[in-house]
C-alpha cells in the first residue's frame, strides 16, 4: 500500500506544478492592469507605471512567474493588490466556510445516498421507485432556486435558521456554526444526493447479482452480514469515485450559493478578486482549487486500493 501511495504522489507533485504555471499564464493573458483597477479612472498613466513599479508588474512574466512560484514553494503567495493583505491569510480565512459547505453536503448525500442505494437495490419495487423519483427531483431543482425557497420557508416564515451569515466555530460554538450551515447544505446536497443514489443503486444491484452473494445466501449466511459485509464493501469502490467528483464540483460550484447566503468562502473571494483585477489572490486562489482537486483524486485513489486491493497492481 505505501508503494502505491508513493507512486501516486509522484504523480500528483508534478502535476501541481503544471497548473500552477497554467494558472498563472492564463491569469497573465486577462486585460486589464491591477494597478488602474487600485488607483481608479481618474489616475494618470505615470502614477499606474509608477504603482506597478512597487508591485512588481513592470517585471518580465518569466521573471514575475520565477518569483511567485519561489515564494508559493515557501507559502508565501505575495500580497493582496487592493488590500495589501498576504494572499495566504486571506484564502485561509475564506477557506474554512467553503470546506465547511462542501463537507458536511459531502457527508450528507454520502450518507443518504448509501442507505437510499441499498433500499433500492434490495427492496425493489414502491422503493426503488420512491428513490429513483427522489434523485431525480433533487437532481432537476436548481440549487439557487432550492436555496430561496429554503430560505422563505425556514427562515422568514418559520425562523427555525439564520437566512445568511457564517459563524465560526473557534469562536462562537457547534451550535452557531451548524444553524447558519443548514440551509447552504441542504441546498447544496439536493442535486448531489440523486446522483450517489443512482450511482449506490446500480452498484449495489450489480453486487447483489454475484456468483458469491448467491454462494453466501446458499449456506445460510445471515442476510444482514451478507450485506453489510461482503455486498457493501465491494459496492462502495464506485459510490467512492463518485464521491470524490462530487466533492471537486462541489468546491467549484459554491460561489451562487456563497452568494445568496452571505458566506465568506473562497468563491466569494474570488468573485470580488475577479472584479477588482486583484490578480494576486485570483492566481492563489486557482492554486488552493486545484491543489484541493488533486488531493481529493489522491484520497479517492487511496480509499479504493483499500477497498479493492487489485487496484493496487493496475
Amino acid at each position: 500500500m505505501t508503494r502505491y501511495v508513493l507512486r501516486r504522489l509522484a504523480v500528483a507533485v508534478p502535476l501541481v506544478l503544471v497548473v500552477a504555471t497554467i494558472s498563472f499564464f492564463l491569469v497573465q493573458l486577462v486585460p486589464g492592469s491591477p494597478a488602474a483597477a487600485i488607483l481608479g479612472p481618474t489616475a494618470t498613466q505615470d502614477q499606474v507605471d509608477a504603482l506597478e513599479r512597487s508591485l512588481g508588474l513592470d517585471a518580465p512574466a518569466t521573471t514575475q512567474f520565477v518569483d511567485w512560484l519561489t515564494g508559493a514553494a515557501h507559502g508565501d503567495l505575495g500580497r493582496s493588490y487592493v488590500t495589501g493583505q498576504p494572499v495566504s491569510d486571506a484564502l485561509s480565512q475564506a477557506l474554512a466556510p467553503t470546506l465547511s459547505l462542501a463537507v458536511l453536503s459531502t457527508l450528507l448525500t454520502l450518507g443518504l445516498g448509501l442507505v437510499m442505494g441499498m433500499a433500492a437495490a434490495v427492496r425493489g419495487g414502491r422503493t426503488d421507485k420512491a428513490v429513483q423519483w427522489v434523485g431525480s427531483l433533487g437532481m432537476a431543482i436548481p440549487n439557487f432556486w432550492l436555496a430561496a425557497l429554503l430560505v422563505f420557508v425556514l427562515a422568514i416564515e418559520l425562523p427555525l435558521f439564520p437566512a445568511t451569515g457564517y459563524a465560526e466555530l473557534a469562536t462562537e460554538g457547534l451550535g452557531p456554526w451548524l444553524s447558519h450551515l443548514v440551509l447552504p447544505v441542504l441546498a447544496l446536497s439536493a442535486v448531489n444526493l440523486g446522483q450517489i443514489a443512482f450511482q449506490a443503486r446500480a452498484a449495489f444491484a450489480d453486487a447483489l447479482g454475484r456468483d458469491y452473494v448467491r454462494t453466501l445466501q446458499a449456506t445460510g449466511t445471515p442476510r444482514r452480514r451478507v450485506l453489510f459485509k461482503h455486498v457493501l464493501r465491494n459496492a462502495s469502490v464506485p459510490v467512492v469515485t463518485v464521491t470524490g467528483l462530487t466533492f471537486i464540483f462541489t468546491l467549484g460550484g459554491v460561489v451562487i450559493l456563497e452568494l445568496i447566503f452571505n458566506l465568506p468562502g473562497l468563491g466569494n473571494l474570488m468573485l470580488r478578486s475577479v472584479q477588482t483585477n486583484d490578480f494576486s489572490v485570483v492566481q492563489g486562489g486557482v492554486l488552493y482549487f486545484s491543489l484541493a482537486v488533486i488531493l481529493v483524486n489522491l484520497v479517492v485513489d487511496v480509499a479504493t486500493a483499500s477497498l479493492d486491493p487489485r487496484v493496487r497492481v493496475r
